[in-house]
């Protein structure tokens, strides 16, 4: 059974953008799908994309989730919708949007009609999540595909009531300017993303939430932290030492075993909890230490990054990012992992399906690394 009614619905977007699109409701199977007839192109963020662009701004996003590694239950329904509304661009269908039994559907998630509202709001806020965290990831990824748009999912919250429910749909962002233009990439050479995890260990996420930025009370810290941290551990070593060569006459053999033993624990401590302040000065970027980290999270990387002040000056901003793409020989995803002794010093980019040789460089600037093997 199919029947057409003319109606009105408002298409969620960024800030207090909003249009009313004119749609037209079809019920099939008794599930709602709003085709939209006519978007008002007034709104600047929303675009009038063709379909090339529009297919291409959803191969980018589909893309991008590939490289997030084991897919959750809000990724899966992120990429259900992407793929879907592919489909339809495919098939010359006009774009619609969706009632919470479709996207259920699309999720493969067995959920009875009932309760696919209350599953997929719970759902969708830990997507939008997600989504905030990633989306400069997912804006480079677009932007390297030479895109001047970008896929994003969007809920439009109903007014409540019989037949006011909520929908959703992908529509098509506007990609803000960039600093600098993209970089040619080198044969064989990949194309990184960076993408904020904000996923500290919960110790840490009241400092480093929104990053820590190297300036007042922060900065004081940081320094008191690392030439502190090493005025003690220099001062224990100097303690022991006078302990061994001042009284070795007097203290007995196992005792002094226990002394050595205790230094060489205070210098694996030193080791563990000082050498990445030091590196991190020293280059900037380095793998994040796992006692930083949330247990979901792999692969992250630790980033002083310089950042325009409001002063017009710069801040160095410490963060939590990780940098992924896409290999270009079997089209897995690389991730960063510490060159050791083969690259000393440097991060590296290897494929998850082929480590040992699908390897490549990694410059932070241009976000472009070239085959090391």
């Amino acid at each position: 059974m199919t029947s057409c009614v003319g109606n009105e619905a408002s298409l969620a977007s960024t800030g207090n953008q909003k249009q009313l699109p004119t749609v037209e409701e079809t019920v099939q199977d008794g599930n709602i799908l709003l085709k939209i007839n006519n978007i008002d192109s007034g709104q600047p963020q929303i675009l009038q994309a063709n379909e090339n662009e529009r297919l291409a701004a959803l191969d980018a996003f589909l893309g991008f989730l590939k490289l997030q590694g084991k897919e959750t239950k809000a990724l899966r329904v992120a990429r259900g919708l992407a793929e879907h509304t592919r489909k339809r661009l495919n098939e010359g269908k006009a774009l619609v949007v969706y009632n919470s039994v479709n996207v259920a559907e699309m999720a493969e998630q067995p959920v009875t009609p009932e309760r696919a509202t209350a599953w997929l709001a719970k759902i969708w806020s830990n997507l939008e999540e997600r989504l905030e965290e990633r989306e400069t990831g997912i804006q480079d990824f677009a932007r390297q595909a030479g895109l001047s748009i970008y896929a994003w999912p969007r809920k439009t919250s109903g007014a409540g009531g019989a037949g006011n429910n909520s929908t959703y749909a992908i529509e098509f962002l506007k990609l803000p300017s960039a600093n600098a233009h993209s970089p040619e990439i080198a044969p064989g050479g990949v194309a990184y993303v960076q993408d904020l995890t904000l996923k500290p260990a919960f110790w840490l996420k009241p400092l480093i939430r929104t990053g820590f930025a190297l300036k007042g009370w922060r900065r004081v810290a940081f320094l008191v932290y690392g030439f502190g941290g090493l005025a003690v551990i220099g001062a224990l070593f100097v303690l022991l030492w006078l302990a061994l060569t001042t009284q070795s006459a007097r203290i007995p053999s196992g005792d002094i075993a226990t002394l050595i033993l205790f230094a060489a624990v205070v210098g694996w401590l030193g080791f563990a909890f000082l050498s990445p302040f030091w590196r991190l000065i020293d280059l900037r970027i380095i793998m994040a230490p796992d006692l930083l980290l949330s247990l979901r999270e792999r692969g992250v990387q630790l980033e002083a990054a310089k950042e325009p002040a409001g002063d017009g000056q710069h801040v160095r901003v410490i963060r939590l990012v990780r940098y992924s793409a896409r290999c270009p020989k079997c089209g897995e995803a690389v991730h960063l992992y510490n060159g050791r002794r083969e690259f000393p010093g440097r991060l590296v980019g290897k494929c998850d399906e082929h480590p040992a040789e699908h390897v490549y460089s990694f410059d932070r600037f241009t976000k472009t690394g070239s085959p090391l093997r």
